[in-house]
């Protein structure tokens, strides 16, 4: 887990990703923690997390795979 996250924050600050996929992740954390959301947490509460979930899985799935030197997979 932690060394998702090491990579995450090294993805963000990575000059070779381009700009797009790092503006996503961002704009999907200044989403989760807002008080507007498109589907409000509190009136539909599964539907409103899954949204929220479903936004920062795919601008974190859309960085990662961004990444100019991915690791390398064991075999």
């Amino acid at each position: 887990m932690m060394d998702k996250l090491k990579r995450v924050t090294s993805l963000l600050s990575d000059p070779r990703v381009a700009k797009l996929p790092r503006f996503a992740v961002l704009a999907a954390i200044v989403y989760l923690i807002s008080p507007i959301d498109l589907v409000p947490d509190f009136v539909v509460p599964i539907v409103g997390w899954l949204d929220d979930a479903t936004l920062i899985w795919l601008s974190l799935r859309w960085l990662l795979k961004s990444d100019p030197d991915p690791p390398k997979q064991l075999e």
